[in-house]
């Protein structure tokens, strides 16, 4: 490719929108979080093991895993405009959510749930909707397409 076409074609390519950073780096916050969480769980297994709680180490790793991996992955996504990373931005975010509420219900104690899940539909019900907003606004859509001249 010479470096006329190299400059055609990155000029071509609109930069990422602001709300797209945003989001990827939000994204890539929360998949850190559940990295540390996987490393916590793995270095205080034994402990883990020992107590009185309703779940299992494992699935405490296996949580920290897939989200953790996932995020990375979907951050790595929208930061290089990949043409997959909205859907799935959408999907991820919808599971995410549920797992998440999941997760409060069924693990959290009586006491915490009561106090805390207030706090969380507020969250959710304006986390949810942002995410679905920024991934399908045109300036994101046409990021996504990588064709400037294509909006969906």
């Amino acid at each position: 490719m010479s470096q006329n076409e190299h400059t055609a074609d990155k000029s071509q390519r609109q930069s990422r929108p602001r709300n797209i950073t945003v989001l990827s780096i939000f994204v890539l916050l929360i998949s850190l979080f559940h990295l540390l969480k996987l490393s916590q769980v793995i270095t205080q297994w034994e402990m883990l093991s020992a107590l009185p709680i309703t779940v299992s180490p494992f699935y405490l790793a296996a949580d920290g895993f897939v989200w953790g991996i996932s995020g990375l992955i979907l951050s790595w996504s929208l930061w290089t405009g990949q043409a997959w990373a909205a859907k799935a931005g959408l999907v991820l975010a919808l599971l995410f959510a549920g797992a998440f509420w999941i997760d409060l219900i069924w693990i959290s104690e009586a006491e915490q749930l009561q106090t805390r899940w207030l706090i969380n539909l507020v969250f959710t019900i304006l986390g949810l909707p942002a995410v679905f907003l920024s991934l399908n606004l045109t300036n994101s859509r046409v990021f996504f397409s990588g064709n400037p001249a294509k909006i969906n």
